[in-house]
């Protein structure tokens, strides 16, 4: 008998030939499970405002330029991201309200910035942390920052590495994406998304009409301890430190 032959029709299966195959259900894994029920905790609780900031791409490129100039070590060079990560963690330190997160009656300010860096993998999206980010320099951040994704790759991450995070940044540029608003990962007050450089037209100091690159931050907030202008406030240091 041939294996064809062999093989129970459709009918014996109990399964119509008619039939259109019906939708595909994938579980989602832990770390997935865990992200839906925080963003719905998210918009069901938290008041939420945004605040978008122009940053001079061009000023950030060079001064990524300066620092990775000076390292003879090429594996120790400094992403984008990374800078990005190592000014916003400073900043941090001197608009520490974007650093809390709501307990009632109150703002609690952590004592370090721990800074949850989003991350795509082959498994998903994983959120892991940079602790005591403002302690670090920049070839520091740049290096745990790429120990991080190495593990978050393989999946060698632990629950460690995902705790007690106190700030979020989230980078699309990759992407191609020039802007989005991200959801507050609770109990954080604030998370910050980076778009990628889009070429823009300005006035200079002389009132000439100049090309310009920049990269939109968007600051995310919990409106129970956060305004705009603290906000604003924030993403005016960050973006002068860019000049340093």
């Amino acid at each position: 008998m041939s294996t064809e032959s062999a093989m129970p029709s459709k009918a014996d299966r109990g399964v119509d030939p008619g039939e259109k195959p019906g939708p595909l259900r994938v579980p989602l894994g832990m770390v997935q499970k865990t992200m839906a029920r925080r963003m719905l905790q998210s918009a069901r609780e938290i008041p939420q405002f945004s605040v978008s900031w122009e940053l001079d791409a061009d000023q950030l490129a060079a001064r990524r330029g300066r620092i990775n100039a000076e390292l003879e070590d090429e594996e120790r060079r400094v992403s984008v991201t990374a800078l990005l990560i190592w000014l916003t963690a400073r900043a941090l330190r001197q608009h520490p309200r974007l650093n809390s997160r709501f307990d009632e009656d109150a703002a609690i300010q952590p004592e370090h910035v721990n800074m949850a860096v989003a991350m795509d993998t082959p498994y998903g999206l994983v959120v892991p942390v940079i602790r005591e980010a403002e302690t670090l320099s920049v070839v520091e951040t740049g290096v745990a920052l790429k120990e991080l994704a190495s593990r978050a790759a393989t999946k060698r991450l632990a629950l460690a590495d995902f705790a007690d995070a106190t700030f979020t940044t989230s980078n699309l540029g990759m992407f191609g994406v020039t802007r989005f608003t991200p959801l507050i990962n609770p109990p954080q007050g604030a998370i910050m998304g980076v778009g990628g450089p889009r070429t823009t037209v300005r006035t200079d100091p002389e009132g000439r009409l100049v090309a310009a690159r920049t990269i939109e931050l968007t600051v995310t907030a919990d409106h129970r301890i956060l305004d705009g202008a603290e906000v604003a406030r924030f993403l005016q240091t960050l973006g002068g430190s860019v000049r340093e």
